[in-house]
């Protein structure tokens, strides 16, 4: 495996590393096909690397696969863009979620990509360089491409904070963000996160994405694209999850998008992608039935609740996804895809909508988690398409109002606790607001390949 790529990481907690990958991603959005790959999740960070990137970003969540999925995954991913911009969310010498190798500075070795780091000046002067060369002294094994300066005096003007970054350090500046920027993102980067939590998942505004393509004109395109340029060339890995199924040959799979979707986790689609499945788009707010030779359903990602009612408008939809599902077409609705099946959500802002009515419930969005929580599960007797433990991701806080639950797809609770249930089963569709990964549980997605497969006597 031997593509250009650039890891991008904090020294230190804070949004100056969102400034930074977006405006790296903004100064090559018009030359090079750029795929942002975020080391961990969080979801304002992913709405706005969305917002600048040539090509979808993707998430490699450390929790939820292990090293080898990651290399498959990472391979994929890499096929068809002129480079791979990994982005920490965690500093770079923070593991995530206490995973081990799941450091900026071990995937960077395991990559052999040059690592980029970002030094947070706002209100400091030389100091700032302290946390940059504690890094590279304590992970002295990675290579270095340089750092980016957001804040601090304006550029060339901090002669001592230069100084010690490339001279004592050896780390070349190649992009110093002035701070009239960097206040102003940090001033609107935080006060929408703030606005998430509480109230739901707003967009993110023009005013971010603007001002990551301000910023761009103040990085060194050149010095960015010649450290990329200088990865190792990683042997490939064997694929063993993500390779073609004989069961998938000839089958369409249909994958709901637009909004109110947004789409943080596309491995789903990915996977069934590599087995060889034909995906077909379906337009949840423009579409009046599914895609003609659809024989399954994936319909996952979270909602933007601002645009909720383009969706609870479209009747004619919503009448035929009722039908599929009483037909028996095979469904995987995961996160806020199983919302859109609820018979009615109400936002938390005191605006409620008539949905798809698949599902016998009625709830209503808590919260919206910028960071996902992770949940151990035990599969149902009932589920139609994984057995056994698995570790979920749960995307958001949801209260239920009113809940018929004949069959359940999930378990929790330990040992001595009582066993609550989570998630829907209705025949072939399997509804639920806890996320798996499907890369890291392939016998889910194999299982609901063959349920896509008509009968032979069909």
């Amino acid at each position: 495996m031997s593509a250009p790529r650039l890891v991008l990481c904090g020294v230190e907690p804070g949004p100056a590393v969102a400034l930074a990958a977006g405006a790296l991603l903004a100064a090559f959005a018009e030359e090079r096909g750029v795929r942002p790959v975020l080391l961990g999740a969080d979801l304002p960070l992913w709405r706005l690397l969305h917002t600048l990137a040539s090509r979808a970003p993707r998430v490699l969540d450390p929790k939820l696969v292990d090293d080898a999925v990651a290399g498959e995954l990472c391979q994929v991913w890499e096929a068809d863009v002129d480079l791979t911009l990994v982005v920490a969310v965690e500093p770079a010498l923070d593991r995530w979620e206490g995973v081990e190798g799941s450091r900026a500075v071990d995937v960077a070795q395991s990559l052999d990509a040059p690592l980029t780091l970002v030094v947070d000046a706002c209100d400091r002067g030389a100091s700032a360089a302290a946390a940059a060369c504690g890094t590279r002294m304590l992970a002295d094994g990675a290579e270095y491409a340089g750092v980016l300066v957001v804040g601090g005096a304006d550029p060339g003007g901090d002669d001592d904070l230069r100084r010690l970054l490339e001279g004592s350090c050896g780390l070349p500046v190649l992009g110093w963000i002035p701070p009239r920027l960097s206040g102003q993102f940090v001033r609107q980067y935080e006060g929408g996160r703030d606005g998430l939590r509480l109230l739901g998942p707003p967009p993110v505004g023009g005013g971010d994405a603007a001002l990551c393509r301000e910023a761009a004109v103040f990085l060194d395109r050149e010095g960015l694209a010649a450290a990329a340029a200088r990865r190792g060339y990683v042997p490939a890995r064997p694929r063993r999850r993500l390779v073609p199924s004989s069961a998938a040959g000839g089958l369409t799979l249909a994958v709901a998008w637009g909004p109110p979707l947004e789409p943080p986790m596309l491995d789903a689609a990915d996977m069934f992608k590599a087995m060889g499945v034909t995906l077909a788009p379906l337009q949840v707010t423009r579409d009046t039935g599914l895609p003609e030779g659809a024989s399954g359903l994936l319909i996952a990602g979270l909602l933007d609740e601002d645009r909720l009612a383009a969706f609870a408008a479209n009747e004619a939809l919503k009448a035929a996804l009722r039908d599929a599902v009483v037909a028996g077409l095979p469904v995987l609705a995961l996160g806020g895809g199983a919302l859109l099946l609820l018979r009615r959500l109400a936002d938390g802002r005191g605006r409620a909508y008539e949905l798809a009515g698949v599902l016998p419930a009625e709830a209503e969005v808590l919260e919206w988690y910028g960071r996902p929580r992770y949940v151990d599960v035990v599969a149902s007797p009932d589920n139609p398409y994984v057995s056994g433990e698995l570790t979920l991701c749960e995307l958001f806080d949801l209260e239920f109002l009113t809940l018929q639950q004949d069959k359940s797809a999930w378990r929790l609770g330990g040992r001595g606790e009582e066993r609550r249930s989570e998630g829907f089963v209705r025949g072939r569709c399997l509804a639920t607001t806890l996320v798996p990964s499907l890369p890291a549980t392939p016998g889910l997605a194999e299982a609901f390949v063959a349920a896509m497969r008509p009968a032979p006597d069909a």
